[in-house]
């Protein structure tokens, strides 16, 4: 294949990669459960998945801790749980000892949530190992760079 050809085969497979909407899946895959009543399911987007994703399935966690572990500000994460709390998927709380710090835990319709996406990219790793058997470490290699330069010039 000559150099030419190569790039725009690059070029044409990533615009496919960009379009082929991986957040709608998910969130489609949660849309169409059984999960509680429509207004729960609908309009969950990717940023209330990574905080629910965030607080831990068997305990609970301060708001700061969640903060820390996503990328988005304190402001987008407090609009968050308000919202997710409302639809019944986390609830809120102060301990009887800690009045000063919020605390949060996934009420069953959020561990259900949470599992679902878990479930998700676990299927997606399960994919992508498949994928990945039939090239070199070399091969591998190249393709991780040649990602992280595309990554890189998308910023």
């Amino acid at each position: 294949m000559k150099k030419k050809i190569a790039i725009e085969t690059i070029a044409a497979e990533l615009e496919t990669f960009r379009s082929h909407d991986i957040d709608e899946t998910i969130l489609e895959k949660i849309r169409e459960t059984d999960l509680g009543d429509v207004n729960t399911r609908m309009g969950i987007t990717i940023n209330d998945l990574h905080v629910l994703s965030a607080v831990p399935q068997d305990g609970s966690a301060k708001i700061a801790e969640i903060v820390d572990s996503v990328p988005l500000t304190q402001g987008a994460v407090s609009k968050v749980l308000s919202k997710l709390t409302t639809k019944g998927l986390v609830s809120k709380f102060h301990q009887p000892n800690n009045k000063k710090d919020t605390f949060v835990q996934l009420t069953t319709a959020g561990e259900k949530v949470n599992q679902l996406h878990h479930e998700y990219h676990q299927a997606e790793a399960v994919k992508l190992e498949k994928l990945v058997a039939g090239y070199s470490k070399g091969e591998l290699e190249t393709i991780a760079s040649f990602l992280v330069a595309i990554n890189k010039i998308r910023q």
